[in-house]
Parts: structure tokens; C-alpha cells; sequence
């Protein structure tokens, strides 16, 4: 019932209604660029498994971006920023190869308790991959190839497309040939505004905006073009510990930006 009512609040520009899918909670914070210091008050709304911020008017909220809290991680600003003027003191950062930003609180009380909770939920949606990255293993065929390189590289892929088949409501009636959205965005593809792209990568589909990015795919020295997840991946930028590149990364959910 929730989300059917903020999913019709969002103006159904997104597929927001997921069967394992559950609200947490929603509050107005600050969400300043990195890159240009614009600041602008959001209201940040928290699942399950996404981040979304959005603008209300009236009634309704334009939705402004969507997270997948999978391909997310938090740095904890310690030291205060001063901002065009404004000594702002409690600050973390999302970053995601989606998108990163800073986000202020008003006091510590707030800064604490959206820290702990998105850690949460990106603890809670890395153990749900990792369980059907297991599965996928599992399943494996003992005469396939032990190529670690290879291996490496199935299970990244897996783990990107993991969030498409976390988001059911995105295919009809199971059948993974009829994509209704982005696996990113869980916006709608339309023949008209919002083109349906493949990764080059995973292979899932995607929307032009979330498949912007080039990545070295298969050995070839030009960047073909992957989702935002992909491109995380491959160049270690999502939380958790796998292969990539020959090498093991580690990534912490958590970190802290003291200076």
C-alpha cells in the first residue's frame, strides 16, 4: 500500500512497486555537488534497497534520482566544510558510479541516524548478492572453464545483473526478454523519450542516461560502452571484496574523510 501510494505520488515515472521491496523513512536534507558547491534541500526517501530524492510540488514529487544502495558506499566527513558562506558541520558523502554528492544534515542526531541506516541496507542488499552470486556458482558446471580471469569476470557480471532480477516487476510475467524498465533508474522504457541500450558488459537492459560510461570489456583497448553497476565494478568502486582487473579490492561500506 505504501509504496503504491508513493509511486503514484512520484507521478508513476518509476517502477517503484517491488514484492520484496519495503519503505524505511523519508526527511528533507541538503544535497550539495562535489563539483560545484550548488546546494539544494531534497526529500530523501529510503528503501530497502534504493535512495531516491525527489522535489515536491504540490502533492507530488519530481523524482530526481534514483540509487541502487548495492553500487553505494558512505564517507563520514568529520571536519566541517564551509560552503559559499555556510559552515556546514554535518555532512556525509553517497558515492556510487551512479552518482555521488554530499548530503547535510541540521544536526547529529540526523547525520547519525541516515548514516547508520543506509549502512544497513547496503550491508543487508551486499549479503542478498553475494547469496545469489553463491547460487550462480553453485550451479556452475564442474567441465567449465577454471580460467580465474574468466571466473573473475562471470561474477562480476552476475553481480550487476543481480539488481535486474531483483527488480521482478521490471520484466513481464518472468520472462526476461520483455523489459519494461531500467534496471538502474526503474524508469519505463519509451520508444519516445527513454530508449531501451545494452550493456556491453552484462548484458542487461538499460536506459541511454544509466549506459553513459566506456570500460575495457573483453580485452579491447577502446571502451565499450556499460551500465553505471558495470563500470563500478570493473573499476572497484563498489562496496564489498571481489576480483577485477587481475586483483582483489576490497571496498568499504563505511569510511571517514577527516581532512
Amino acid at each position: 500500500q505504501v509504496l503504491t501510494e508513493l509511486q503514484s505520488s512520484f507521478g508513476n515515472d518509476i517502477i517503484l512497486i517491488e514484492p520484496t521491496r519495503k519503505f524505511i523513512f523519508q526527511d528533507k536534507l541538503t544535497k550539495i555537488s562535489e563539483r560545484t558547491n550548488k546546494k539544494e534541500e531534497y526529500d530523501f526517501f529510503l528503501f530497502s534497497d534504493l535512495l531516491i530524492y525527489a522535489k515536491q510540488k504540490g502533492r507530488s514529487y519530481n523524482v530526481h534520482q534514483v540509487l541502487h544502495l548495492s553500487l553505494a558506499r558512505i564517507v563520514d566527513v568529520i571536519v566541517p566544510r564551509m560552503i559559499k558562506g555556510v559552515k556546514h558541520q554535518y555532512l556525509f558523502k553517497v558515492s556510487s558510479p551512479q552518482k555521488s554528492f554530499l548530503m547535510s544534515c541540521k544536526d547529529a542526531a540526523q547525520k547519525s541516524r541516515w548514516i547508520n541506516a543506509i549502512v544497513e541496507v547496503i550491508e543487508d542488499v551486499m549479503r542478498r548478492r553475494q547469496a545469489y552470486l553463491q547460487t550462480q556458482q553453485d550451479q556452475m558446471s564442474e567441465g567449465d572453464s577454471k580460467n580465474s580471469d574468466l571466473e573473475s569476470s562471470n561474477n562480476l557480471q552476475v553481480m550487476s545483473s543481480w539488481i535486474a532480477t531483483s527488480e521482478m516487476d521490471l520484466f513481464g510475467k518472468g520472462d526476461s526478454k520483455v523489459v519494461q524498465g531500467c534496471k538502474l533508474c526503474i524508469r519505463p522504457f519509451s520508444k519516445l523519450y527513454r530508449h531501451k541500450k545494452q550493456c556491453n558488459y552484462c548484458r542487461d537492459n538499460v536506459c541511454g542516461e544509466c549506459r553513459s560510461k566506456r570500460a575495457s570489456v573483453g580485452g579491447k583497448k577502446k571502451g565499450s560502452m556499460v551500465c553505471d553497476a558495470c563500470y563500478g565494478f570493473i573499476n572497484g568502486l563498489v562496496s564489498g571484496t571481489y576480483m577485477t582487473g587481475g586483483k582483489t579490492v576490497s571496498v568499504p561500506i563505511l569510511s571517514r574523510e577527516s581532512e
